[in-house]
């Protein structure tokens, strides 16, 4: 009977344990410049980084801006392409969910997040691992505030 009662207890115990929020801040975010371009969608991990962005006074965008094509005709021709954005930064998702947080009951999520700064091209914050959806997103703009 106390078998019973202990089992459960340890894999809730087990699946709140393993989280990691480890936000790598590479560069500070310019926060004069709140312009995000973001993915499209609503679902999941998605959906709740955008709301909370919005929520934070970022404008999102979901279109990149125009696709340039540029160059010389000639003798020696060089032609470049490259991608325009209409926002400061580019926000990468990946996640996937694999359980429910006791916690919360929020999604148990891996999930991989990147922020990358138009205007430079750099990365400015990563985070990835496995965790609780709810505190994914409340590490996420921690991170984007320091």
């Amino acid at each position: 009977m106390k078998f019973g009662l202990f089992f459960p207890l340890t894999v809730a115990v087990s699946l709140t344990g393993c989280v990691s929020y480890n936000p790598q801040i590479y560069q500070p975010i310019d926060r004069a410049e709140k312009t995000i371009t973001v993915p499209t969608g609503s679902a999941g991990l998605t959906g709740q980084l955008k709301r909370a962005l919005a929520d934070d006074g970022w404008k999102l965008s979901v279109r990149r801006g125009p696709r340039v094509t540029e160059g010389t005709v000639g003798e020696k021709t060089k032609v470049e392409q490259y991608d325009t954005f209409k926002t400061r930064y580019e926000l990468r998702v990946s996640w996937n969910q694999f359980d429910v947080c006791i916690r919360d009951f929020s999604p148990a999520i891996y999930y991989d997040l990147s922020v990358i700064d138009n205007k430079t091209g750099e990365e400015s914050v990563t985070m990835g691992g496995r965790g609780c959806e709810s505190g994914v997103v409340e590490k996420f703009i921690e991170a984007l505030k320091k």
